[in-house]
């Protein structure tokens, strides 16, 4: 059988599966599946036409032993488990799935129904939450989700969907897609305005963007939630080095206030101060880098330059 006679058996067996013919889908598997597909997809199908969870326990079992990565078949026995009021083993069917594959929606829906079957209303929240914002359109975590709050009369987790946003947005940030990290920050502050880090991603976002207003406000942001935010000021002096020199020292001399060994901090203060004609104290500065790391390449070039063109 060839690919397309593969994928022909498959379509008529989702055909089958999709009616309810049991009958005709168990043929398609003793004879198609069982005798070109893997065996544990072989059991695994098995398993799924089964109407006795403790059979479909057994096939999924054997699924799984044939092929001890196969995701859908520790979901699929977390199902039967969770019928056999074997929480506990549903829910670790359900952490090897999102092991297998931490993006699948499927699996946090189904790991938090148990929860909420075992009284964990907080852990089931936690879970639908993660499985909509994976997918937003899986009706079942949604239904799922306002089913819990409406018995339970619990809040939703704030905190949980903040931070799931801002390490979206930091992850794109990091990858250079911008606007994308900025749209996912701003959902993140949505549910926590009070995050400094948020801010500074944002900020940083827009640093690279070239948005020099939008970049200063968030390093603000971000130094206002955290006053000892060494990168913040660091960020922003640069941000701020050619239009206000003095300003910007104002913040890496804060940096270095709160990082004594903080090396480009340094530098940069050292630059400023050769600019403004203050040449001792930037020689000062230089020598704490030399302290720090007698190589400092760039220090020692500075140091040299200042001493024999300006300091007579």
């Amino acid at each position: 059988m060839n690919n397309n006679d593969k994928s022909k058996a498959m379509r008529r067996l989702s055909n089958a599966l999709n009616a309810n013919d049991m009958e005709s889908a168990k043929k398609i598997i003793e004879t198609d599946v069982k005798r070109y597909l893997p065996k544990y997809e072989y059991y695994f199908y098995l398993g799924l036409i089964s109407e006795n969870n403790k059979e479909k326990l057994k096939y999924y079992n054997q699924a799984i032993k044939a092929n001890p990565d196969f995701s859908d078949a520790y979901i699929n026995r977390g199902l039967v488990k969770n019928e056999l009021q074997d929480y506990e083993g549903s829910i670790d069917d359900y952490n090897r799935a999102i092991e297998l594959d931490s993006k699948c929606s499927l699996a946090y829906n189904n790991r938090g129904y148990t929860k909420y079957k075992k009284g964990d209303f907080e852990g089931a929240l936690a879970d639908y939450n993660k499985a909509i914002l994976l997918n937003p359109k899986l009706k079942i975590a949604l239904d799922n989700k306002a089913k819990l709050l409406s018995e339970v009369c619990m809040k939703d987790d704030e905190e949980f969907i903040a931070k799931y946003y801002l390490s979206i947005g930091i992850q794109e940030i990091n990858l250079g897609n911008f606007l994308e990290g900025i749209k996912n920050i701003d959902e993140s502050i949505k549910h926590n305005d009070k995050s400094d880090i948020a801010y500074f991603y944002k900020a940083a976002a827009y640093h690279n963007l070239n948005n020099t207003d939008l970049a200063y406000e968030n390093y603000t942001k971000a130094i206002e939630h955290n006053k000892n935010m060494v990168d913040a000021y660091y960020n922003r002096g640069q941000l701020m080095l050619k239009e206000n020199p003095k300003h910007a020292l104002d913040d890496f001399v804060s940096a270095v206030a709160l990082d004594s060994k903080f090396i480009d901090a340094y530098y940069a203060i050292a630059a400023i101060q050769k600019n403004l004609g203050q040449y001792e104290d930037a020689v000062k500065n230089l020598d704490k880098i030399l302290e720090i790391e007698p190589m400092a390449v760039n220090a020692k070039a500075l140091k040299k330059l200042i001493l024999t063109k300006y300091i007579k």
